[in-house]
């Protein structure tokens, strides 16, 4: 008998799942399993670029109907062809279209399907689907990435519910080794007054927050690492609090020169309207930085360490008020900055990628793989 198969999959393969199946499946591979990286559609230029590593079922995202019947065409005959034992999956449509098609063209294929945002924040349709595909009997596992997660999972039918577990983010190991030659050595003290938040410029990530309590706070340098849809929105909003000489959007950048930025401020702030389980919050917390967030059931479990101890500040939705007195609290009591920025350590420590792969891999080998 020859080790499973394993094959992990995502609609689009976004950001930082990319990076984390990439690190699991070389995890994998060290144990011996055969492993491919597979997705419906490349994501961005970030994604082609790395596409030699790999296998997408169309070269950018479909835009009409031909496009997408060709998509799930390419799937049936990539199923036909590699026949994987097991298939770990990502994000809603291939949460919902991978049970199907497996079940249909390699019924042998077990699937593993993953979670990562609570499933009210999904599509409706999808949402209602994966309700259904989830119950098929080649679904052996559904994962959460935060007990949030797994919690939002309570609407879905007991068939469904019975095989969901969770299994907690960790940070690549790639970037793992990029925060070691970055972070402090114990305890931070402050270097200035930079707040950062980092992430997509949308909706989920709840900026105007923070813009709103900038001028509260005039001498304190918020920055914004990323880009996206509500760019527009979020300058005009900070013009018009006429607190653009000290609130700075800062654009995408890569990884390498994002995290050294972060490790230059003073305060992490994501006051998100929801998360799955944030690793942009366990970035900043391997740097020592003291963690603000919001009061939404993922963020508060995202800086709970395992003995239930807080190890970031939490701020309700909305309250702009305490958000500012709880950045200003924080930089101007150096004991205060100092027990967060350890508090924040704890949860790093606790964070580790060895831990999740070994979650995983209890998962996925008690799948018996086919006879040579």
């Amino acid at each position: 008998m020859t080790k499973p198969s394993i094959v992990f999959f995502v609609s689009h393969a976004a950001g930082g799942i990319r990076e984390l199946w990439s690190d699991l499946a070389a995890g994998f591979a060290e144990r011996g399993h055969a492993v491919e990286l597979a997705g419906l559609y490349p994501h961005g230029p970030d994604d082609v670029a790395d596409e030699q590593r790999w296998t997408y079922m169309l070269p950018n995202r479909p835009g009409g109907l031909l496009a997408k019947f060709a998509m799930l065409r390419n799937l049936a005959g990539w199923l036909r062809r590699t026949r994987p034992d097991v298939i770990i999956t990502a994000m809603p449509a291939a949460n919902v279209l991978l049970p199907i098609f497996a079940k249909l063209f390699n019924p042998r294929t077990r699937l593993i399907v993953t979670h990562h945002s609570p499933v009210g924040t999904h599509n409706r349709l999808l949402d209602a689907m994966d309700g259904l595909t989830g119950r098929l009997p080649n679904v052996c596992a559904i994962v959460g990435v935060s007990d949030a997660v797994t919690q939002s999972l309570a609407g879905k039918a007991q068939a469904y519910r019975a095989k969901s577990l969770t299994i907690h983010n960790a940070l690549p190991r790639r970037v793992d080794d990029m925060l070691a030659r970055l972070a402090p050595r114990g305890p931070r003290q402050a270097l200035g007054r930079t707040v950062i938040a980092a992430g997509r410029l949308a909706e989920q990530k709840n900026y105007p927050m923070l813009i709103n309590a900038a001028p509260a706070m005039p001498d304190v340098r918020v920055e914004i690492l990323g880009s996206g849809p509500d760019e527009a929105a979020l300058r005009k909003l900070i013009a018009r609090h006429g607190v653009a000489n000290h609130v700075h959007l800062l654009g995408h950048c890569d990884r390498a020169s994002a995290l050294a930025r972060v490790s230059k401020a003073d305060i992490f702030v994501q006051v998100s309207l929801f998360e799955g389980h944030s690793l942009a919050l366990l970035e900043a917390a391997t740097l020592g930085l003291p963690l603000i967030v919001s009061n939404v059931p993922s963020q508060v479990e995202g800086i709970t360490a395992r003995d239930g101890s807080a190890c970031g500040l939490v701020i309700d939705l909305g309250d702009t008020d305490g958000l500012a007195h709880a950045i200003t609290m924080v930089l101007d009591d150096p004991q205060h900055y100092a027990l967060w920025s350890s508090r924040a350590l704890i949860l790093a420590q606790e964070a580790k990628f060895d831990t999740m792969m070994a979650r995983y891999d209890s998962l996925a080998t008690c799948i018996p793989a086919k006879s040579n």
